[in-house]
């Protein structure tokens, strides 16, 4: 289906006063201003209807960045107009009529018995204002309902609620006021209250007060019933919420569509990527994890660094290594000769630590009750075992065997064993013996 044309701009130049005089097209006047170059300043609401928004999305649209008569256009053509707080406000229209249908002709004014006020307009077209007119009268002649807003101005607001005429140039503003006003009627029994909310389509300024005519050029007004005037059903049943004419959705696609930049085709092999890899990425993490766990699981000792004592004394012994603990140096029946053994002298002072220490007098035990299953760990100087004792899983830390054994790893190994000796705690493993044999130190543990 082909878009809709719109009409050049001078096509309509050629006739702007039906604006003022019949219609309430503004969006239509707002195109022409805006065409011939015209422009005002943005609008600051304090939020854009989500109608608008959703109109302006399939062009990639910002109401923002539109220019302000065009902002304008678009808010009148789907159904809303500015109140004093800058918010917009819900238009709908009774009995079908559309947005450029809305204003109230001079003689539907003049069958509801309402006097109006002539005036003289610079291009010697007449215009009128409702003159003597109750909230009644002119109600009865309205055309559209208008949700409930803030008028804080409304009680001293002398302004007139219906008009039409206007400068054939003029670009409209969508001005909500709220006509408020206590009017003695003898027929109705005395003081009544009207109010009628009313769109001005000029300034506050150049808004002249009750029966005096402009000193220029009139204006459109646009007089709507409350929406808490009317039931739910009634609404339902007698209203049209406006969604815009198709010529100013081709105007705003023509003029101010953007380009998205990409393909909305695409999307569909981008997200079967994206599932695929994500799905990918978890398999394998769950695969690594589960490796992981794995491994901690038999080998939890295998993380120690054998050098490191605070895997041993410590609390944060891992499942492999439980109290108590077992330390045991092998020592031959050649003491004596151990010297020869190292690379220094330094060994002797080994054997002063670990024959004299009072803490390791009466602990030894057989070499040969320790059985050797399998290594476990291995650092610079030194291995784990997992061995059995008197028919438990233990660990044995043993110092690496070696003729080549440098004495200070000999010697901080020993002062290690005399050390883990005098500790008692129970969170530190406790220190069992020393066994006989060749020198080795072995840390044993219960699983």
């Amino acid at each position: 289906m082909a878009a809709p044309l719109i009409p050049s701009y001078s096509a309509w130049g050629r006739h702007p006063c039906r604006f003022m005089r019949s219609n309430s097209d503004i969006a239509r006047q707002l195109y022409i201003r805006h065409k011939a170059g015209d422009s005002g300043e943005q609008l600051e609401l304090n939020s854009v209807p989500v109608a608008v928004s959703k109109r302006l999305h399939p062009f990639n649209i910002a109401f923002n960045d539109l220019p302000g008569l065009v902002q304008r256009a678009v808010l009148w053509d789907t159904g809303f107009a500015i109140s004093p707080g800058n918010d917009a406000v819900q238009i709908r229209t009774m009995k079908n009529y559309s947005m450029a249908d809305i204003a109230i002709p001079k003689s539907d004014v003049a069958s509801v018995d309402c006097s109006l006020l002539n005036c003289s307009q610079p291009n010697d077209v007449e215009a009128y204002y409702t003159k003597y007119c109750t909230g009644y009268q002119i109600l009865n002649a309205s055309r559209c309902v208008v949700d409930l807003f803030e008028d804080s101005g409304a009680g001293s607001f002398l302004g007139m609620m219906w008009s039409v005429g206007g400068d054939p140039d003029m670009t409209p503003e969508l001005r909500l006021r709220d006509h408020t006003w206590t009017q003695d009627i003898e027929e109705f029994g005395g003081n009544v209250t009207f109010s009628v909310y009313a769109v001005h389509t000029v300034s506050s300024e150049n808004d002249p007060a009750w029966d005096v005519c402009p000193s220029g050029y009139a204006s459109l007004t646009v007089p709507c019933h409350r929406r808490d005037q009317f039931s739910d059903e009634y609404m339902a049943a007698n209203t049209t919420v406006p969604t815009g004419s198709a010529w100013v959705t081709t105007w705003l696609e023509e003029e101010f569509a953007q380009s998205s930049g990409f393909d909305d085709i695409l999307m569909i092999p981008i997200l079967l990527s994206v599932v695929i890899v994500v799905g990918f990425g978890w398999f394998c993490w769950k695969c690594i994890a589960k490796r992981k766990k794995e491994e901690r699981s038999t080998s939890a000792t295998a993380e120690y660094d054998f050098n490191s004592t605070s895997h041993y004394w410590g609390g944060g012994t891992p499942d492999m290594v439980l109290r108590p603990m077992m330390v045991t140096s092998q020592l031959s029946s050649q003491l004596s000769n151990l010297s020869m053994q190292y690379e220094s002298a330094g060994s002797n002072t080994t054997l002063q630590i670990l024959l004299g220490s009072e803490h390791l007098q009466g602990k030894h035990i057989a070499f040969e009750s320790i059985i050797f299953e399998k290594a476990i760990s291995k650092g610079a100087s030194g291995e784990v075992w997992l061995c059995g004792f008197n028919g438990e899983k233990v660990a044995v830390k043993r110092l690496l065997q070696t003729k080549h054994q440098k004495a200070q790893h000999v010697q901080a190994f020993a002062e290690e064993i005399e050390l883990s000796a005098s500790l008692i705690h129970p969170h530190i493993v406790e220190f069992i013996a020393l066994s006989e044999g060749e020198l080795r130190v072995d840390v044993v543990a219960k699983r």
